[in-house]
């Protein structure tokens, strides 16, 4: 497998509709009151009905608002002899963090009284405050006003479980090539918010291979739990494994010619790296002949070469009995270039286009390639595995 990184997608997440949401769900009648005991005052009653919502991004938080309008009339007797109109505010704060199941966490919310509330009895020589009863009464509504907000929050689980999905699959590049992605986890970094857009940060947690060949799609793991990781940054440092079948170097030395004291063609190949590349050669080594790799390396910023050659069995033997160096043969070998599907410069090209495509009707994805350069090379088995080191990030945008 390639080298594990971590994949940065950063998703903006617009608020816009929530306010226009929360209006046609939430009832407007917030708390009605019709016999509450006032002692000497009588019986109170009180409607309290809310306002439009208003809602806004704070730090890393969502921030919903809305004013609250109550009528309150003292009662005694059977009729109603004063009332007054006082006024609050209900405030729900939504943490901009996401629990292990992908949902928002519950809001808190928070009714604050504005505008007070003073009865007259007594032909207006006694006042009683009968705030506190108000303030008491939205007290116990505060639950269902929470509960209605959080039911219309936005849901990320479903667009999380879809895209995981696609990004198990492997995609198509140019030129036949295949990305794919194995992912293993999901991470959630610091979230932030300005205005009507909230920005969550995400890590997919994946060893990304680039294949000559789309082979057929693995059964895709179910979406993990979501995990935490506040030192994530807003940029991916990814490492690319750009894997190369096991007869590619085969075919890139066949025909090729051996710079040594005169030269060899190299007529024939066939074989892997690792268990032997058998070699037809016609000139200054000629015949058979067989090497071994014990690695590979970075030739130039295309392509990579053999490395640790050496030839098999005797043929060592029978190169210095004909004159012919050995050590030339195997920098002659050395120093062919191998050349991969899709070299690193093509890649901050070929990588957004592939991002690009999975957009669908309710989210827009970008990417960026800041960086893209050769890194490390080597063998895995009879493979060749070239990896790149990317830098950039995705961007995922809510419709």
């Amino acid at each position: 497998m390639a080298p594990r990184s971590t994949l940065v997608v950063n998703v903006d997440l617009p608020l816009a509709g929530l306010g226009p949401t929360l209006e046609t769900k939430v009832p407007r009648r917030v708390a009605e009151e019709r016999d509450h005991d006032i002692g000497i005052a009588g019986r109170l009653e009180y409607t309290v009905d809310r306002g439009a919502f208003t809602v806004r991004a704070v730090n890393d938080s969502i921030v919903v608002e809305a004013p609250l309008v109550a009528h309150a009339r003292a009662c005694a007797k059977g009729s109603c002899y004063a009332s007054c109109d006082p006024e609050a505010k209900a405030t729900a704060v939504v943490p901009l963090k996401l629990g292990a199941d992908y949902k928002l966490r519950t809001s808190s919310v928070r009714v604050d009284i504005t505008k007070g509330c003073t009865v007259k009895v007594a032909g207006g020589f006694v006042r009683i405050d009968v705030t506190p009863q108000i303030r008491a009464g939205l007290a116990q509504e505060t639950g269902r006003i929470q509960a209605a907000i959080d039911k219309e929050l936005p849901n990320l689980k479903p667009e999380a479980t879809r895209l995981w999905n696609e990004l198990g699959k492997p995609r198509s590049l140019p030129l036949g090539s295949c990305v794919v992605l194995s992912p293993e986890e999901i991470t959630q970094g610091p979230a932030s918010a300005a205005g009507d857009l909230a920005h969550l940060r995400f890590g997919l947690l994946a060893r990304p291979e680039l294949r000559v060949r789309c082979g057929e799609a693995p059964r895709a793991p179910s979406l993990p739990p979501l995990k935490d990781d506040a030192a994530l940054t807003a940029t991916s440092d990814v490492n690319l494994g750009i894997v190369l079948p096991p007869d590619v170097a085969a075919r890139a030395l066949e025909g090729a010619t051996l710079e040594m004291a005169s030269r060899t063609q190299v007529t024939k190949a066939s074989g892997d790296p690792a268990t032997g590349i058998e070699l037809d050669l016609l000139g200054e080594a000629c015949g058979a002949a067989g090497i071994t790799a014990g690695s590979a390396s970075w030739h130039d910023t295309a392509t990579v070469s053999l490395a640790n050659v050496e030839p098999i069995g005797g043929d060592a033997e029978r190169f210095a009995a004909a004159n012919v160096d050995v050590a030339s043969f195997v920098k002659s070998i050395e120093g062919i270039g191998i050349a991969l599907p899709l070299a690193p410069d093509a890649l901050a090209t070929a990588l957004p286009e592939l991002a690009r495509g999975l957009s669908d009707a309710t989210v827009s994805v970008d990417a960026r390639i800041d960086e893209s350069k050769p890194a490390t090379a080597g063998l895995r088995g009879s493979e060749i595995v070239a990896v790149v080191h990317l830098r950039g990030a995705m961007t995922m945008r809510a419709k």
